[in-house]
């Protein structure tokens, strides 16, 4: 049988990874719905990055 504080401690972790997943969704589906593009002048900086499991 499974330690109960084991699996708990997994499943917090599975969450979180889910947050970080969803929270990367949700910056990729702002820059996708973006309608205006960037002029020229202005430079998007795109060197952020998201690191996934």
């Amino acid at each position: 049988m499974r330690n109960p504080l084991e699996v708990l401690r997994i499943k917090e972790q599975e969450i979180l990874r889910v947050k970080k997943e969803v929270d990367a969704l949700r910056i990729t589906a702002k820059l996708l719905g973006e309608d205006s593009k960037p002029m020229p002048e202005q430079k998007v900086d795109l060197r952020q990055v998201i690191e996934m499991p």
